[in-house]
């Protein structure tokens, strides 16, 4: 029976024109990888494998059958696409090869490329930004490239405003703020104590400190036109890491249970005694930042489930956080997880060497959570890495604006729309100073631009009001 299935597969190449290509000739590295295929009247058992240029046939680095699947399901596939993804491979020049019936009978190839991953950050038009940071630095920067002068070096040329470290010992972190001093003059510093590994530095001042165990630091800072937040940097516990069980096996039910008894706890002893104390200004924006050692619930849903080993999980850090009111600033600014993934575990270690059976993912988080008198806006957001990179970890940014609770009119936000609110819509329009909280409340057809209709719609709203 195979081998008549084998000749009438061998016929009908000679009459069907088969076609292998990929979505991208380049990606970054993380990226998505598709790869479209037609014309095969296959039942299954071919394959594609991704594979260095000009390696054999037999070095493959990764490979999927034509139903998508490691699984022979011998499926009759005419054409089709299959996913990779999520996989990290280093810069350099590969082939995705189409494969026939189970062996390495070359049936057609394409190139791409991994090209390098720094990203260019684009800054916002908006001139009110409040730029942040994660940045967990791996033992201080022991086993990456460049040491705590690399790390000072990419927080000055990011221009970030404040940084929530993680692995970072009491002397490195003075090392890390006194290099800094050279650049951007990072005064304000608030770490915890010696057992811990957490730390802030601020180029703002810091008025208020607060401590949970060993999981998490806040402190109060007085950011631009005295607009006061709350910034809270934590680092939850890394094992068992539930991406891993998952892979290996291990039930969701058992992996559900080990993040509930670790780091859902060391969530919730955050978020009471900093976050949510009436002691300590609760009604206050506050930022969020840390390396989870968990993944998003947003970015493990039925949508991209084939990127996650076939599993949908509400992981419960992120399910508390987003039903108490904070947001996901990277998923906010990104809501596809198909289109931009976000990894942040890991960019390799050296970088861009991988292991083939790790499990990469986004695990590195900025929240945000609106105040009772001021919102924050998340203007941009990225995981970023570039050479030479000292960490395990990619940085996360965020770029926020802050903007005083108000109105659709009150542009000068005094609780009055009057003809104060025009004056100040017509200034910015004539001015354009990019103050991005004037759209906010100036907007009126929410069109991202400030313009005569805009004016038009508030002077109607004033005379009818």
């Amino acid at each position: 029976m195979k081998i008549f299935l084998n000749i009438l597969i061998l016929i009908s190449f000679s009459f069907s024109e088969i076609e292998l290509y990929s979505n991208q000739d380049s990606y970054l590295v993380g990226e998505h990888i598709e790869v479209y295929f037609s014309g095969l009247n296959s039942y299954g058992s071919d394959w594609i494998g991704i594979f260095e240029s000009n390696a054999p046939n037999e070095e493959i680095l990764y490979w999927k059958y034509t139903d998508g699947t490691q699984q022979n399901n011998y499926n009759f596939i005419d054409s089709g696409y299959v996913s990779f993804s999520p996989l990290t491979l280093p810069t350099g020049n590969y082939e995705l090869r189409l494969f026939y019936n189970n062996n390495y009978e070359l049936i057609d190839s394409v190139s791409f490329s991994i090209i390098d991953s720094c990203i260019e950050l684009n800054n916002p038009d908006f001139n009110d930004v409040f730029k942040v940071m994660t940045f967990n630095t791996w033992n201080s920067a022991q086993y990456g490239f460049g040491g705590l002068s690399r790390v000072s070096e990419i927080i000055a040329s990011l221009n970030s405003d404040v940084i929530g470290f993680q692995e970072t010992d009491p002397n490195s972190i003075i090392e890390i703020k006194t290099l800094l001093s050279n650049y951007q003059g990072y005064e304000q510093l608030y770490s915890t104590p010696s057992e811990s590994n957490i730390s802030i530095i601020s180029r703002f001042p810091i008025i208020n400190t607060y401590d949970y165990n060993l999981y998490g630091i806040g402190v109060d800072i007085i950011a631009s036109n005295s607009d006061t937040i709350k910034f809270v940097s934590s680092h939850l516990t890394a094992y068992p890491y539930g991406p891993y069980d998952l892979y290996e096996g291990i039930s969701i039910e058992e992996v559900i249970n080990n993040e509930l008894s670790t780091r859902y706890l060391e969530n919730l002893g955050i978020y009471n005694q900093i976050i949510n104390n009436p002691l300590n200004n609760p009604n206050l924006p506050v930022i969020y930042v840390g390396d989870h050692n968990t993944p998003s619930s947003l970015d493990w849903q039925n949508d991209n489930i084939n990127q996650n080993f076939g599993f949908e999980v509400n992981w419960p850090v992120s399910e508390f956080l987003l039903n108490n009111g904070f947001h996901d600033s990277y998923r906010e600014v990104y809501p596809s997880v198909n289109d931009n993934i976000g990894l942040t575990w890991s960019p390799g270690y050296p970088k861009n060497i991988f292991d083939s059976w790790d499990i990469h993912d986004r695990i590195d988080m900025i929240y945000f959570k609106h105040g009772d008198f001021k919102n924050l806006y998340p203007l941009a957001s990225y995981v970023y890495d570039c050479d030479p990179w000292p960490s395990d970890h990619r940085a996360v940014i965020t770029e926020f604006s802050i903007c005083k609770n108000g109105p659709m009119g009150d542009i000068n936000v005094d609780e009055i729309i009057n003809i104060l609110d025009v004056i100040m819509l017509v200034s910015e329009i004539l001015e354009s100073s990019n103050k991005y909280c004037i759209y906010v409340n100036g907007d009126f057809d929410y069109n991202q631009d400030l313009d005569i209709l805009d004016i038009i719609q508030l002077v109607s709203f004033i005379l009818n009001n």
